[in-house]
């Protein structure tokens, strides 16, 4: 097992520095003191990354683009830049390297090679939406960019049906309608925010179930732009169907009920679903009656 301790001074390492995601004034004074002391940042993209060191005050300083495309031919660079006794400082083009970010495997491999990498706090869109969504927090999921084809993303959005977890995407201007209307057909009635242009001057959350969403949205066609994170609530149950049991269970049970002893197949079932005994067993009574 490969343990790390925490280092306060800014010592030779490779560093994970988040950047501002709309609002420059989000960056945090940690970020700026490990950027000024870098002698190597490694940004998704230089010419935009100079924008920003430029708007802080921070020159001079050695950069080489590090993305999906040649993270792999990096690692020996940034390894011996530290191995050296040098400051390397991981940047993307907003927000925090590897949340639908490149970086994980420079990261893997900088680790795996035994490189120090030291994590720093700051700006995710997808968690800034999140405490402002109104959702609960207490167990999320954050799911990155949705698929593109029409039906993975069906597929994609279909496992939300019964999902019990609050689920955090990214998503384009181009398709949030085509998605907000694919979740539509999954469950008109689920709470979910839109959050729109987070930390910036047209920041906007829309709070409401997905079916009063879509009917607010292609009234105001004009609000349809700039950067999305959909945060979509939790499932939640009718009245009756917290009294019934899932099909999946209903299936099981239709199945064991006869090879089993009714308890026993209702504690199979139970075991397997996390499904109530008493409910299992109300409804493995009804099926027997009906045989």
């Amino acid at each position: 097992m490969a343990v790390e301790t925490e280092n306060k001074s800014v010592a030779s390492a490779m560093y994970i520095v988040p950047t501002p995601i709309g609002n420059l004034a989000d960056i945090t004074l940690r970020a700026i003191e490990v950027l000024k002391a870098a002698t190597l940042i490694a940004a998704e993209d230089t010419r935009h990354s100079k924008i920003l060191l430029d708007k802080l005050g921070i020159g001079g300083v050695r950069m080489i683009s590090c993305n999906d495309h040649n993270e792999a031919e990096r690692v020996e660079i940034i390894a011996k830049e530290v191995e050296n006794g040098g400051v390397v400082a991981q940047i993307s083009d907003a927000g925090t390297p590897m949340i639908s970010d490149p970086g994980y495997k420079l990261v893997s491999q900088l680790v795996a090679r035994g490189v120090k990498v030291v994590p720093l706090p700051g700006p995710c869109a997808a968690i800034t939406a999140l405490c402002a969504a109104a959702l609960p927090t207490d167990k999320f999921l954050f799911a990155g960019f949705l698929p593109v084809k029409d039906k993975e993303l069906t597929a994609r959005l279909e496992q939300l049906r019964t999902s019990d977890t609050t689920t955090v995407f990214y998503e384009s201007p181009r398709r949030i309608m085509q998605t907000l209307k694919k979740l539509q057909e999954v469950d008109p009635q689920r709470q979910v925010a839109l959050c729109r242009e987070m930390t910036k001057t047209f920041e906007t959350i829309y709070r409401d179930n997905v079916s009063q969403l879509i009917q607010y949205l292609e009234e105001h066609t004009d609000e349809v732009r700039g950067e999305f994170v959909l945060v979509v609530g939790p499932y939640e149950p009718s009245e009756d169907e917290q009294g019934s049991i899932s099909p999946q269970a209903q299936q099981a049970l239709a199945k064991l009920i006869g090879p089993l002893k009714v308890k026993e197949a209702c504690q199979v079932v139970a075991d397997l679903t996390g499904e109530s005994r008493n409910r299992l067993y109300d409804y493995a009574l009804t099926l027997k009656q009906q045989q």
